[in-house]
């Protein structure tokens, strides 16, 4: 019976790891870095793919918005309709749901409209962002603490003040509250920059001249370097940054669209789509071109 057995297994071997590989795992580096996307000057900003388990995938992209007037919201809804979808993904931490549209918009832009439409259709909004202590236990290998202290609590102040339209003792306010944020998401720098007196300190040594509560919109621009701006760090971390989360967001969409007859909604800015199109068309087991 033994000997039987072995013909067996040496006739008829097991499947090779390529063959049996999770296609959520072996598609996840045809990710590519916005940087790398942007090179592209056709590049998808809205994908619409129907894979070979007819689960399908509408990825919405957006510009970043707290205005209820905005164009884009009547398309996002009449693309969320035309889907039906069974499951729905944003870009942003968890947060709650508005009573009205317009409410959601002002409450949280484009994150808290899908919250809103996912409610009214009763199926689950999910959010597609790691934890903050993930990333920065990516990026600990790459960066110091102390850039990464800087890095997340100056992108939001510079959120508040461009978006928010924060401004005057409210912005200082917002400062502290973000850098207290920074350090409560990630236990990992508790240590750097304690407050924002000591980040102020420590700031000019780096880029002097330069208040950080003003830090300017390009410093957050991923697909430019440091080296191009003048950031001296803050480019790259945040290329690093998200190439993470873009990742990360590829690996829930891919594991939501395994399901068969899955209709999948998600919405991010939209120079997240090109950077993850090729490996979310691989999931889904279709060509480039389809």
């Amino acid at each position: 019976m033994r000997k039987t057995l072995l013909i067996l297994l040496l006739c008829f071997p097991s499947a090779s790891p390529a063959q049996t590989a999770d296609p959520t795992a072996r598609c996840k580096d045809l990710v590519i870095t916005q940087m790398d996307a942007a090179r592209n000057r056709t590049r998808p900003f809205r994908l619409d793919l129907q894979g070979r388990t007819s689960a399908r995938l509408l990825y919405f992209g957006v510009r970043h918005s707290f205005d209820p007037a905005d164009t884009q919201w009547p398309a996002m809804t009449a693309a969320w309709d035309s889907l039906r979808p069974t499951i729905a993904f944003y870009e942003g931490p968890v947060g709650g749901v508005s009573d009205s549209a317009d409410a959601a918009v002002r409450d949280s832009g484009e994150p808290g409209l899908l919250r809103y439409l996912a409610r009214k259709s009763g199926i689950p909004a999910r959010s597609l962002e790691p934890s903050r202590a993930a990333e920065v236990e990516r990026l600990l290998g790459q960066l110091q603490p102390d850039q990464l202290v800087m890095f997340f609590a100056l992108r939001i102040v510079n959120e508040e003040r461009t978006r928010m339209h924060v401004s005057g003792p409210a912005l200082d306010t917002a400062f502290a509250q973000a850098l207290a944020d920074t350090h409560r998401r990630a236990p990992q720098l508790a240590g750097a920059l304690p407050d924002t007196t000591a980040l102020r300190a420590a700031f000019p040594r780096t880029l002097p001249d330069v208040d950080p509560i003003f830090a300017p919109d390009r410093w957050f621009d991923p697909n430019h370097t440091s080296a191009e701006t003048g950031s001296v760090f803050f480019n790259d971390v945040n290329r690093a940054s998200s190439m993470f989360r873009d990742e990360y967001m590829y690996e829930q969409l891919a594991a939501a669209l395994q399901v068969p007859g899955a209709r999948v909604f998600a919405e991010v800015g939209r120079d997240h789509i090109p950077a993850q199109a090729a490996a979310l068309r691989c999931a889904l087991g279709i060509g480039a071109g389809e």
